[in-house]
């Protein structure tokens, strides 16, 4: 199940050059006050749908029910691609995939468990999974 817009005013927009200056909401944990661990960007960069989806599968398989994960982000802004060996014209390429872009500190995703060593492995494992460099917070409790 990819992650995309329900509904998009234009399913094929312009260059995303200027993207990155707009103002980031991302930065606070909004879903859960209570969230263990999260997954921080530390650099700007752009997260397809293909690494988002492989990062929750990996998730859910390794946590399975013991912890609950919030995704912050989602991707919103569609890539378009031109075929090899095509000529020049003919307008616009077809849709190739979605894409999010980040800020530095960003939160990407929060993780609400018991076992923090346990999170805290599957958390570095699956940020290899992403193109971007992140590092993991952790709030603890009394």
């Amino acid at each position: 199940m990819f992650l995309f817009p329900k509904n998009a005013k234009y399913t094929k927009s312009f260059s995303s050059k200027k993207l990155f200056a707009k103002n980031s909401k991302n930065s606070t944990i909004k879903f859960n006050r209570y969230a263990c661990m999260s997954l921080i960007a530390m650099q700007a960069g752009k997260i397809t749908n293909y690494q988002h989806e492989s990062i929750r599968r990996f998730l859910r398989r390794f946590l399975k029910k013991k912890a609950r994960v919030f995704f912050n982000t989602s991707p919103n802004i569609p890539i378009t691609k031109k075929p090899n060996d095509v000529r020049q014209g003919r307008g616009k390429g077809p849709l190739k995939y979605w894409v999010k872009m980040l800020k530095k500190g960003d939160v990407l995703l929060e993780i609400r468990s018991l076992d923090n060593n346990f999170t805290r492995k599957i958390l570095t494992t699956a940020s290899l999974k992403l193109n971007i460099k992140t590092c993991i917070n952790e709030r603890r409790y009394r």
